[in-house]
């Protein structure tokens, strides 16, 4: 009996066992069913309600470009994002494949999603304990990008593959794969091909080779990982994975990949968030556009912009200044170059390099030091002087001013006997120009210079004849334009025209040449300067055509100038440190004066920029008859000049009495060689009173040469 009930419910107990299975797997079954159809359902719905935008309605923030001014591309202007969007013809071919190859294989063959992709990523994740591949296709990535954002959730997962499949039956293939390509992020800040490669390779996305797509598209997964910069090893080997995935597919020949292998990785340095040539430049017109149109709009609305530069003058500038100053130990340079016909800035150097020292020196204010005396000199001319006014040059000179005594002397403490106006300015004698301002009062000067295009604050004080007051590398570029053109100024300006990304005109420079003084005034200005250049302080920036220049050193030999033009083109230089506080008494063992460094940079860019150009002279320039001046004093006498305030003339100093010019300065030192004998510098005050700016007295706190 036990036995029977025993075997009795082993068997009721195995049937049971049986069922168990049973009932689960159609529960199982059931429930999935209802799920199935629960999915296709919700998959439905979303489906006929998921809104697929057209390409053109996307909006994606754009960098915007800036060409010169024959449309020729200089860089870009871009936030946190750089994207160019360029359409799919422009994208190589082999580009096209080394993305298709790195990112999905499938992408001509499926739907919009891949099943087979999906488990393969699984059953990788699943072996590596760890999220490896993500199985998405190029049009879930394009989606994720660009719909539903980068979420890791079930919801955008489902979102992201709905509108994949309907993204899919809208778009063509092409049009997704050129959507993506312009969309999807590279490193560096750089979004879409075009941006990428230049910010990896400095050129445009028409421009890829082989190697250069296989890496570009082998870092998409993990663009700061695989930093060629950073992780030159994981970004090689990376992109020999794609060159062998591109071989496997027949997009290109084993040889041909073994080659690309061979090539070095190659990028360039990455960049400060401005790229292209002319870094300084582009700054400086990225603030100008900022101010009239708002940062948004600058940095992500894909703004065409044509500026005034020359891609080749602006070359020639900051390979100029790098020629020059190419020791780490030297100071800081700028250079502003204007057509003065145009009032276009073709080339503007900011600094010896923008990557270093991003501080625009082009736009800083600094003492002109002896550069501003053809702005005295056209006031004077415009209030009655001609070339030929004499007045004593003393060594020394003591002037009453109203108020402080005001004491200004030559640089080299010679006298030079009696001098008129023109060979004053050829050989930058202070003490004549500071009497030349007491005459004609320094509000005139200021009057004059705000017509020439300085913009400044210029406080009427004398030492305004001496260049103490600060004003910028460009606006006096933009006087001396004015000069160049016969008196007639048209604002120096870097922006020609700016267009939004439909190509709707949004600004364009329209002022027209303005007379702001009277032809012959200018001429006789520029023959004045001529003679700075032929027989005067400039001599070593002669290029062997027809010029005008003058040089400028200030006290202590912070700031040195060379500033010229040729009816052609108007070009100011500048060096010295950036601080303004130290000086270059000792650069290569030498005292900086601006007929050295500064005048063999102004003449290393002009010599090259008007290589072909025709040969052009000044038009002639009518003299200017004498009106009511005063009688010259021999030097050395007590005598005052008539007209003016009371002036003392201090005796010369025993041995430097001869009158005498100046000898001609020695050849600027070499880049690479210092010479035994420094040049001559320019004459200069040396003065005895404060800084001009700090005090309505006739300062005189800097020297000028």
């Amino acid at each position: 009996m036990v036995v029977k009930t025993k075997a009795r419910r082993t068997g009721d107990d195995g049937a049971a066992d049986e069922r168990k299975p049973r009932y689960w797997l159609r529960r199982v079954v059931v429930l999935g069913g209802v799920g199935l159809a629960f999915g296709i359902l919700l998959f439905g719905i979303y489906y006929a309600f998921a809104k697929v935008p057209e390409p053109q309605d996307i909006a994606t923030a754009q960098s915007s470009v800036v060409e010169d001014h024959k449309g020729r591309f200089v860089g870009r202007l871009h936030g946190s994002e750089d994207r160019a969007i360029v359409p799919l013809k422009q994208i190589p071919e082999i580009t096209r494949n080394a993305v298709i190859a790195a990112e999905d294989r499938g992408f001509y063959q499926h739907k919009g999603i891949s099943p087979l992709g999906v488990v393969r990523a699984a059953v990788r994740n699943l072996m590596a304990r760890e999220i490896k591949q993500g199985g998405s296709t190029i049009t879930q990535q394009y989606v994720k990008n660009a719909f539903v954002g980068r979420e890791r959730s079930f919801m955008r997962k489902f979102k992201e593959a709905v509108v994949s499949v309907k993204l899919e039956r809208k778009w063509s293939k092409d049009q997704i794969l050129s959507a993506y390509l312009n969309t999807i992020y590279f490193g560096r800040g750089a979004y879409g091909i075009d941006a990428a490669a230049r910010a990896y390779y400095g050129i445009p996305a028409s421009r890829l080779n082989l190697a250069q797509s296989a890496l570009l598209a082998g870092i998409v997964r993990a663009p700061e990982k695989l930093e060629p910069a950073k992780n030159a090893e994981a970004a090689k080997k990376i992109r020999d994975r794609v060159l062998d995935g591109m071989a496997e597919m027949k997009m290109i020949e084993e040889t041909a990949r073994d080659e690309a292998k061979k090539a070095e990785l190659a990028t360039i340095a990455r960049g400060t968030g401005i790229s292209g040539r002319g870094a300084y430049f582009l700054d400086a017109v990225r603030r100008e556009l900022i101010e009239r149109f708002g940062e948004d709009e600058v940095l992500r609305g894909g703004l065409r912009i044509r500026t005034t530069m020359d891609v080749e003058m602006q070359k020639t500038a900051e390979e100029a200044v790098a020629g020059v100053l190419d020791r780490a130990t030297d100071p800081e340079a700028a250079l502003v170059s204007v057509d003065p016909a145009t009032g276009e800035i073709r080339a503007y150097v900011g600094g010896r390099d923008y990557a270093k020292q991003q501080f625009d020196l082009a736009a800083a204010k600094r003492q002109p030091g002896s550069s501003f005396k053809p702005l005295v000199l056209a006031a004077a001319l415009e209030n009655g002087s001609s070339l030929s006014s004499a007045y004593p040059a003393p060594a020394t000179i003591t002037l009453q001013t109203g108020g402080k005594p005001w004491t200004v002397s030559n640089y080299d403490k010679k006298s030079y006997g009696t001098l008129n106006l023109a060979a004053a300015t050829a050989d930058s004698v202070n003490t004549v120009y500071a009497q030349l301002i007491m005459d004609i009062g320094p509000e005139k000067v200021v009057e004059v210079a705000e017509r020439l295009g300085i913009e400044s604050k210029l406080d009427a004080v004398p030492s305004l004849a001496l260049g103490t007051l600060e004003i910028s590398p460009s606006e006096l570029a933009g006087a001396y334009a004015t000069m160049a053109n016969d008196g007639k100024r048209v604002a120096a300006h870097m922006i020609a025209r700016v267009t939004d990304r439909d190509g709707k005109e949004l600004y364009r420079f329209s002022d027209s040449a303005k007379k702001e003084m009277e032809p012959n005034v200018a001429r006789n200005v520029t023959q004045a300067m001529v003679q700075v250049v032929k027989a005067g302080t400039g001599r070593s920036a002669d290029i062997g055509r027809p010029m005008a220049g003058k040089t400028g050193t200030t006290e202590n030999h912070r700031d040195a100038w060379f500033a010229g033009y040729t009816p052609n083109l108007a070009t100011v230089v500048w060096m010295g440190y950036p601080d303004g506080t130290r000086t270059m008494s000792n650069v290569r063992g030498k005292k900086v004066v601006g007929g050295s460094f500064p005048a063999q940079i102004w003449k290393a860019f002009m010599k090259k920029a008007h290589s072909g150009v025709k040969v052009k002279s000044f038009p002639g320039a009518e003299p200017i008859a004498p009106s009511g001046e005063p009688a010259p004093s021999p030097s050395g006498s007590q005598t005052a000049v008539p007209t003016g305030p009371p002036v003392t003339v201090v005796p010369e100093p025993t041995g430097t009495g001869s009158p005498s010019h100046e000898p001609p300065p020695s050849p600027a030192p070499t880049p690479t060689q210092s010479r035994s004998r420094p040049p001559s510098p320019s004459p200069s005050p040396t003065p005895t009173s404060t800084n001009a700016q700090s005090s309505p007295s006739p300062g005189g706190g800097t020297a000028a040469a």
